[in-house]
């Protein structure tokens, strides 16, 4: 049996402010809000699973991103590209917009500065930029997405790779080469990707102690989650689902 094989994988984000992401991730992207608790927001699709968590942090604790962010693009992959279309037609003024063999897709920015694209197909390769104007229809029935699933893209300093493994990660992540003085800083002091939770099918403490020796980690009392942090200072935390 394979241990520690990822199911789900939750990117956790720190914005300023809070009422302004809230808004673009529901009202632009058609995310659903789930749980409101304290200085979090867990928001996810009609299915009602959790897909990403806004963390909000105050200016006084955090600060901007200097340069290139640890996030380099947050993939946003729709089950039905008709509710891209609708999403589209709630806009006065479209983002960039691509077509692909399943449908439209396009690429906006939060107000974070985080970019998202939120697509259809299968390989983003097959998605080609649209010039031209073009009119949406809108679907007054649609409030949030029936169903998604996130992937993240990472810019790494050239020096530094990760330490999560390909065949683990299979296509929920991307590594990028990219210069900033803020890609290795720690995870509580910029508006940037901060945790990236992995919900596993059968959770191994051994393994995962022995692979994260290094870098130090944390196991409650009832090892109910694994906690530690990737070379880029993104914390990583393993749960059984």
């Amino acid at each position: 049996m394979i241990v520690n094989q990822i199911k789900r994988m939750i990117p956790t984000l720190k914005v300023n402010n809070r009422n302004l992401n809230e808004s673009f991730y529901i009202e632009t992207l058609g995310m659903k809000p789930l749980l409101e608790e304290s200085a979090f927001l867990s928001l996810g699709d009609q299915s009602g699973i959790e897909k990403l968590v806004l963390e909000e942090s105050p200016s006084m604790r955090n600060r901007k991103v200097e340069g290139s962010k640890k996030l380099s693009r947050l993939l946003v992959k729709v089950e039905k590209p008709s509710e891209i279309e609708a999403l589209l037609a709630r806009m006065e003024k479209h983002p960039r917009l691509y077509k692909g063999n399943k449908g439209y897709a396009f690429e906006v920015l939060s107000p974070e500065g985080d970019c998202v694209l939120i697509h259809a197909e299968d390989d983003i390769k097959d998605l080609n930029k649209v010039e031209e104007e073009v009119t949406f229809s809108k679907d007054e029935k649609l409030r949030y997405l029936t169903a998604f699933e996130i992937s993240v893209e990472i810019n790494l300093p050239d020096e530094t790779s990760s330490l999560l493994e390909k065949e683990e990660i299979e296509n929920r992540l991307a590594f990028k080469k990219a210069q900033g003085s803020d890609l290795l800083v720690e995870n509580n002091v910029t508006w940037d990707l901060s945790m990236l939770k992995f919900q596993v099918k059968e959770l191994d403490l051994a393994s995962l102690r022995q692979r994260f020796e290094a870098t130090g980690y944390f196991i409650p009392k009832s090892e109910k989650f694994f906690l530690t942090k990737d070379t880029n200072n993104v914390e990583l935390w393993f749960e059984e689902v």
